[in-house]
C-alpha cells in the first residue's frame, strides 16, 4: 500500500510542475459535472459552459502539435468544435497549409487563422456589393496579420524558421536546431492569442 501511495505522489508531483498536464487534469475531472449539466441546461448555457479559453485552445493545440501534428492543423483542431467540426475533420482540412502550403507561402498558424476568421465573419451566401461585410472579415484579416507580423517581424514560414521546411536539408537543420520546438510553438500560441483577442 505504501508503495502504490508513493507512485501517486510522484504522479501528482510531476502533474503539478507541467502546465500541459495541468489543463488534461482539469478536463478529465470535468467530464462529470459537464454530462450531469448537459441534461439540465439549455444550449446557450451548455456552449457557455464548454467554450474553451485562450489558455484551453493554446494547451490543445501545443498538445496536438507535440503528437506530431503540423502547426496548422493544431491551430485549427483548437476552434474546430466552435463550429461544428469534427477535430480530426479540422486537422485534415488545415495540413496542407503546413509549413507555408509546401511552397514557402505563410506559417501554417497563420494560414489555419484565416480559416478560422473566415468561418467567424464570412457571408455564406455570395457578396455582390455586401462590401460592409467583406470589409469586417478583411480588416479582421489584416488586423491578424499586422499583429502577428509586429510581433514575429513576417508571416512567412521560411522566413520565421529561417529554414525551407519541404527540403530534406532545410528539414534537417531545422531539426539540427530544435527550430520547431523552440519558435513553433511561439507562431501557435500567437496566432490563437490574436484570433481570439480579434473576437
Amino acid at each position: 500500500m505504501e508503495n502504490r501511495h508513493n507512485s501517486n505522489q510522484k504522479i501528482s508531483k510531476r502533474t503539478l510542475e507541467c502546465p500541459e498536464r495541468r489543463k488534461l487534469l482539469a478536463v478529465a475531472c470535468s467530464v462529470g459535472p459537464i454530462l450531469a449539466l448537459v441534461g439540465k441546461a439549455s444550449p446557450g448555457q451548455l456552449s457557455e459552459a464548454l467554450s474553451l479559453t485562450t489558455e484551453d485552445r493554446i494547451a490543445l493545440a501545443l498538445m496536438r502539435f507535440k503528437m506530431g501534428f503540423h502547426c496548422s492543423q493544431s491551430v485549427f483542431d483548437a476552434y474546430a468544435e466552435d463550429f461544428g467540426v469534427e477535430p480530426r475533420l479540422a486537422r485534415r482540412i488545415a495540413a496542407g497549409l503546413a509549413g507555408g502550403s509546401t511552397v514557402g507561402g505563410e506559417c501554417g498558424a497563420v494560414g489555419s487563422g484565416y480559416l478560422v476568421l473566415g468561418l467567424r465573419h464570412a457571408r455564406v451566401v455570395p457578396a455582390h456589393g455586401d462590401v460592409e461585410k467583406e470589409d469586417e472579415l478583411f480588416d479582421r484579416v489584416k488586423r491578424f496579420v499586422d499583429e502577428f507580423k509586429k510581433r514575429h517581424g513576417s508571416i512567412n514560414c521560411r522566413e520565421l524558421l529561417g529554414v525551407d521546411v519541404f527540403t530534406e536539408e532545410g528539414r534537417a537543420e531545422g531539426q539540427r536546431k530544435n527550430l520547431f520546438a523552440t519558435r513553433c510553438p511561439n507562431f501557435i500560441r500567437d496566432a490563437i492569442t490574436i484570433l481570439d483577442e480579434l473576437g
